[in-house]
């Protein structure tokens, strides 16, 4: 499965945990935080590419908490590598 998703459409937090889950299909128990995305994002039935575009779109919109939404995708792809590719673009 690839995934497209324009950061630049995310301006808060919650449209970034909203678009995720929607993009990626997540399961109705995520907890909408950061460690329940790594924790989904480690936890992939079938090999994912995800293309974050705009991915500076992020830092800019989000501040801090883009950075470390960033540092936890990434963090999971080193975990993850079998069946998750994050394409920062």
């Amino acid at each position: 499965m690839t995934v497209n998703i324009d950061c630049s459409a995310i301006t808060e937090e919650n449209d970034f945990h909203r678009v995720f889950s929607s993009q990626l299909h997540l399961p109705g128990f995520y907890g909408k935080n950061l460690d329940a995305l790594h924790d989904c994002l480690t936890s992939l039935p079938q090999k994912t590419v995800i293309n974050l575009l705009h991915m500076q779109s992020l830092i800019d919109n989000l501040g801090p908490y883009g950075r470390a939404a960033i540092n936890a995708i990434a963090h999971a792809e080193r975990e993850n590598p079998e069946r998750l590719k994050v394409n920062m673009l």
